[in-house]
């Protein structure tokens, strides 16, 4: 069995680091207090949700299995550990699926960075340890009774600063090995935004790319491409041509969006089509799902505040650990 607590552990006293339910609108939010925090029709198989404000610095996490909500900033209550964002920092989520540098997908694992939010791979190439505030990702713990726990740990930039290693030890240094494979992955990413913005040229939209989420699982590998126009524009990579991606769908969710003012996270990671997207400029979450190849639409709609209460958010991401299974199985839900 399997059981996953947000407890935070920062490995360096330093900075650090499915929805799947189609129904009414949840109503009144519980309240905005830390801890057990119970969001109605809230469903992410596994993750945690991680929001951010650079303007306020409001810095927080939910874990949805657990409906807990922690405050990453300046929390030294008992089982967390302080990994702050300083009020002059000023950062952008990235999720990077790290591959290990392997073919076995099975051990591909999600985690988050805090990049600096001057920081553009098209513009400044590679990144340093010094283009991000901290690392996020799962531990696991397997304890006496046979049961696992995941645990959300935080790595501070620091420990990715090689300059003191020997040239020589480079080649097997574990953490010159993860940059190397995180500069990949951004030149990736940096080739899916460009042949998205083409895509968006070639349909004649009068948007430009804002944010965006390339998801692959049991059913293929599709881009959901939020436009400035307020529009979700989603692509198959099935039925791209050269440099676009085969247009799909697309769905009005608000009049504009502004660029690290979105996040976009899979409804699934297995076997449904649909996302979850949430929009700072009218600060709500949007389930956008299509059911049995039918259209795309927008589901349903959940305030931010029934999640993070007064706090404000600019941007979210989400992450599941490595091989995490739903201790109940996953139930068809009324569409």
């Amino acid at each position: 069995m399997q059981k996953k607590s947000i407890i935070f552990t920062l490995l360096l006293l330093t900075l650090g680091l499915t929805f799947s339910a189609c129904s009414e609108d949840a109503t009144d939010p519980e309240g905005t207090e830390e801890g057990e925090h119970m969001v109605e029709g809230l469903e992410l198989d596994g993750k945690s949700l991680f929001f951010y404000s650079s303007a306020t610095n409001d810095h927080l996490a939910y874990d949805v299995d657990e409906s807990t909500l922690v405050n990453l900033n300046n929390n030294s209550e008992d089982g967390y550990f302080n990994y702050n964002m300083n009020p002059t920092d000023n950062g952008k989520f990235l999720l990077w699926l790290d591959n290990k540098g392997d073919d076995n997908l099975s051990n591909d694992e999600q985690k988050i960075l805090m990049l600096n939010q001057a920081y553009s791979y098209a513009n400044d190439g590679n990144a340093t340890y010094e283009d991000f505030y901290y690392l996020g990702h799962f531990h696991t713990e397997l304890e006496e009774d046979g049961d696992t726990h995941y645990h959300l740990a935080a790595h501070a930039n620091e420990e990715f600063d090689l300059s003191n290693v020997p040239a020589q030890d480079l080649a097997t240094n574990p953490k010159y090995q993860a940059l190397k494979r995180l500069n990949v992955y951004l030149a990736e990413q940096n080739l899916i935004k460009n042949n998205i913005q083409t895509t968006l040229d070639n349909l004649q939209t009068p948007a430009t790319l804002c944010g965006f989420e390339s998801i692959t699982n049991d059913l293929g590998t599709r881009n959901y491409a939020m436009g400035t126009d307020g529009q979700l524009y989603v692509f198959d990579n099935s039925l791209s041509g050269e440099n676009t991606y085969g247009y799909i769908d697309q769905v009005t969710l608000t009049a504009s969006c502004e660029v690290n003012k979105v996040g976009i996270t899979a409804v699934s990671e297995h076997d449904e089509n649909g996302v979850v997207i949430f929009q700072a400029s009218t600060q709500k979450l949007y389930l956008v799902d299509s059911h049995e190849g039918g259209i795309y639409h927008a589901h349903r709609t959940w305030d931010a505040s029934e999640i993070i209460g007064s706090a404000s958010a600019e941007m979210m991401s989400a992450i599941i650990p490595v091989g995490y299974e739903s201790s109940e199985e996953h139930e068809d839900h009324d569409h």
